[in-house]
């Protein structure tokens, strides 16, 4: 029968006689102390040795003892909690050797990694040995000259761990330095003299697993009462669920307590396949005996990426969900030319422009629900070397948004969505029914223009994911020519493909496209349904421009960047059917697009009512919501919202057709306008067209097409008034949208018109017949903002306070202010206070930002920077 022996060690007072003056820990007994009380628990014989008891010599007689006692099908449980550092070796390199040996901290001295190889070579083939070391190394602690922003990363994240009064179990450069210049050739040298010439790990038969804090070259931390790793396995076992996880699902389950450091799992020796499989502290397994192969030591761990606590329990798909952090420096500072990402950064790009340089970098431990916590990280790192930076993440992510649940088209499916409007009616209807008189009038309005005005003309941007080529209704007069890719990792950025597009999400640029200005559809291509121009405005020159792989991300970078583009190309109208969340970047080019005459026309955004997708607030979000923006908002076949609560009863019992387009708060409608919604045409790649087309994605087309229909057909007028002059741009886009929020159907339609629609739904044709407003009329759109109404001053306030008081490098209260914003859209418990807030409303934010119950939910969000909750703190 199996028995199980523990040595639970935990050291938070070390010899400084050897040591020095290093930090004292305050959790690392108590956590040793936990795991000999889970072992008892378990079934296990337990030894443990604390503080000066847990000397180099005790720890190795005991693992030698242990060694003489277990047999094949036993288990030893090796617990650590205490400082861990690294040590330069002079082993010759090979690809299974380090330069570095890392240790645990005892209290004499440091324990070599090598020296636990060797007690672990003594045990039995078949036997069992699970190590828990809740404390840091530093197998790559010096580094090549240059900045490492891996390195930096990490070193951020501790600082501000710090400051809500946790402690690093790492050793510092500078301490690691003092024990080797007074020992390294005393103690040190003649232990790793003996494993100069052996690989690590190497004789080691029994099957070795380990369940380290964190990465070689990261450092984990130290709380009150316990280290977070220990924190985290303590909530993790209250879960039935992980009670007989293995190995790397135990580790899983960490990652979804804390995001950074990286928890490891680090296995080598004998093969027990039930051992892989089952618990790693479980004392009876079957087969514990059985050896099957040998593996041998991997000397990089393996990681396991963040999973938000939102997502961790759901039965749906998360791949779209766990798109890694990306993050954007932006400094003027001359920071040198060897920058690098180090071990858990990647620079996508290192870009020049002016006197600022643009570094964008991913982060593939860090999901992009915790990216502000690793902005700030390097901000404030940046700063302590006296590198002035702003450091902003990138990404929205929208999950859930797949055929399968959204229906934007579903590629194998050319039919409409029955239970949505007009699928009752398409015997008589057919694709197309949008452009009709009852609907958008886009038909009518082209025909107006072309006929009375055969030369009109007007430039357009589309920015979306992209276009397939073969598709035989794109506009006729897209300009290839000027097609733009902003995405990093495309080859070629003169071109705007998106050639893996087949349908639905994934040919989302195709399907809006030409909704927006396609050509020619022929009966042929849909059912016999329609024939004519399928797009909106198909006489304009469009300008195709990608912004993102899949329209699940939006990536502000790229959006400020496809603004500026269009600027320069002489557009006059942007479509785009996405959002995200605000940005400095973002609100910039809102402005500078408002000021240069080109009128932003994009999504209000989608929810869904079930399923993954219901963990999003319904409302208008960005920068739909800047009132510089014309929000595209979802009017049906019937003009009632396109929202589940106005379908017929007998047509609620939606089956995987989820979505829903998103509406409100009143103070994001000022300039909001509706497209119609769902059921319109898809251009697809399998069926040249589908009927599913949905979400406000389609809605989006539609209202930029008329904007751009009525500055065709205007355009002598608005240049005699001088709204194409310097300074006076602006008026162009209001004299715009004076026009198309005046003509919009109102109460003839629907009667709630206003908190849905906000101006009406699109009337193409009838507003053709709305002059061009006097300057008089018109009246300038407050400036496009990241924050509001005072929020960033207030934040400003709270950064005098507690921590803060301190001279330690603080984050910028802009980021801080900016990060509050996110928080709303990302932490489920704030998005129904989201989905009806004034953000520009300085008394109502002022008033949420003091109220005693908001901060402490704040402080309590898995997804708040420790600078955030800080600031919460009264």
């Amino acid at each position: 029968m199996s028995k199980g022996l523990s040595l639970h060690i935990g050291v938070n007072i070390v010899d400084k006689k050897h040591y020095g003056d290093i930090v004292e820990l305050k959790a690392a007994v108590n956590d040793a102390k936990f795991w000999e009380g889970f072992a008892k628990k378990m079934g296990y014989k337990t030894k443990s040795l604390h503080n000066g008891k847990a000397t180099s010599t005790d720890v190795l007689k005991q693992l030698k003892e242990y060694s003489t006692v277990v047999k094949p099908g036993d288990i030893l449980l090796l617990t650590y909690a205490g400082h861990g550092g690294s040590i330069k070796n002079d082993r010759p390199s090979s690809e299974d050797n380090e330069q570095y040996d890392q240790t645990w901290c005892l209290y004499d001295r440091q324990l070599l990694d090598d020296e636990l190889y060797e007690s672990f070579s003594a045990f039995p083939k078949g036997v069992r040995i699970t190590v828990v070391s809740d404390s840091c190394h530093s197998g790559t602690v010096i580094k090549a000259a240059g900045v490492d922003l891996s390195e930096l990363l990490s070193e951020g994240i501790a600082d501000s761990a710090k400051m809500r009064g946790m402690r690093s179990r790492k050793l510092s450069k500078e301490e690691e330095a003092l024990i080797a210049m007074n020992f390294k050739d005393t103690v040190y040298r003649p232990l790793q003299d003996k494993f100069k010439l052996s690989s690590k790990g190497k004789g080691v038969q029994a099957s070795v697993k380990l369940l380290a804090a964190c990465q070689d070259d990261e450092e984990t931390l130290d709380g009150d009462k316990n280290g977070i790793f220990t924190e985290a396995f303590m909530d993790l076992f209250k879960d039935p669920d992980f009670k007989t996880a293995n190995g790397e699902r135990l580790i899983a389950g960490v990652r979804q307590r804390y995001y950074f450091p990286v928890p490891g799992f680090f296995e080598y020796g004998g093969v027990i396949p039930s051992y892989d499989y089952s618990s790693p502290f479980a004392i009876k397994i079957a087969n514990a005996d059985k050896v099957d192969g040998y593996r041998k030591p991997d000397l990089s761990f393996t990681k396991v990426r963040t999973m938000p606590p939102m997502l961790a329990e759901t039965d749906l798909s998360i791949i779209e969900t766990q798109e890694p952090a990306v993050l954007l420096i932006e400094t003027t500072n001359d920071i040198g030319d060897d920058v690098f990402g180090g071990k858990d950064l990647v620079v996508i790009s290192d870009k020049k422009s002016g006197g600022s340089r643009q570094i964008t970098v991913s982060l593939p431990e860090i999901s992009h629900q915790f990216a502000w916590s690793a902005a700030h990280a390097l901000q404030t790192s940046l700063k302590k070397r006296g590198i002035e930076a702003s450091v902003e993440p990138q990404l929205t992510i929208n999950p859930a948004q797949k055929p399968r649940i959204s229906r934007e088209g579903d590629a194998n499916n050319p039919d409409y969505m029955k239970e949505w409007p007009p699928s009752l009616q398409q015997g008589a209807i057919g694709i197309g029914w949008h452009l009709d008189e009852q609907h958008s009038q886009l038909a009518a309005a082209v025909k107006k223009v072309q006929t009375e005005k055969p030369d009109a003309h007007v430039t357009v941007v589309h920015v979306d994911t992209g276009y397939n080529p073969d598709h035989k209704s794109l506009p006729p007069k897209l300009r290839v020519d000027k097609a733009r890719s902003f995405v990093d990792k495309d080859t070629n950025p003169n071109q705007a493909l998106d050639l893996a597009g087949s349908g639905g999400q994934e040919g989302h640029g195709l399907g809006t496209l030409v909704l927006f200005a396609g050509g020619m559809a022929t009966k042929e291509q849909t059912f016999n349904e329609f024939e004519g121009n399928i797009g909106g405005v198909p006489f304009a020159d469009v300008v195709p421009v990608r912004v993102s792989e899949s329209v699940v991300i939006f990536n502000d970078k790229n959006f400020a960047a496809a603004i500026d583009y269009a600027i320069e190309q002489g557009c006059e109208v942007l479509s785009m059917s996405m959002a995200g969340k605000p940005s400095r970047r973002m609100a910039k080019a809102v402005n500078r697009a408002y000021e240069a005459g080109l009128v932003l026309v994009t999504a209000a955004s989608n929810c869904w009512y079930k399923g993954l997708g219901a963990a999003l607030p319904k409302c208008v979000l960005f920068p739909a919501a800047y009132e510089r923006v014309i929000a595209a908002t979802g009017a049906m076949f019937d003009h009632r919202p396109y929202d589940v609560n106005f379908l017929q009863k007998s047509r609620f019992n939606i089956g995987t057709k989820y979505m829903q387009g998103s509406w409100g708060p009143p103070s994001r409608m000022n300039r909001a306008l509706a497209g119609y919604t769902p059921n319109t045409p898809w251009a697809s790649s399998h069926f040249a067209f589908l009927r599913s087309g949905g979400g406000t994605s389609s809605a989006t087309p539609q209202v930029a097409a008329g904007a751009a229909i009525w500055i065709a057909y205007h355009r002598d007028e608005l240049e005699a008034k001088g709204y194409y002059s310097p300074g006076n741009q602006w008026k162009k886009v209001e004299a715009v949208r004076n026009a198309l929020y005046t003509s919009a159907a109102k109460d003839n339609v629907f009667g709630e018109w206003k908190k849905y629609y906000g101006n009406g739904i699109l009337r193409a044709l009838d507003a053709l017949s709305v002059p061009v407003a006097e300057e008089s009329q018109l009246k300038k759109a407050p400036d496009a903002e990241a924050t509001w109404s005072g929020i960033t001053e207030l934040i400003g306030s709270f950064l005098v306070r507690g921590p803060f008081r301190s001279n330690a490098v603080k984050p910028e209260k802009e980021a801080l202010a900016t990060e509050l914003i996110h928080l709303l859209q990302t932490d489920p418990q704030f998005y129904s206070l989201f989905s009806n807030l004034d953000l520009f409303d300085e008394k109502e934010m002022e008033k949420l930002l003091k109220s005693k119950k908001f901060r402490q939910q704040v402080m309590k969000s898995p997804y708040s920077s420790n600078y955030l909750k800080e600031a919460m703190i009264e």
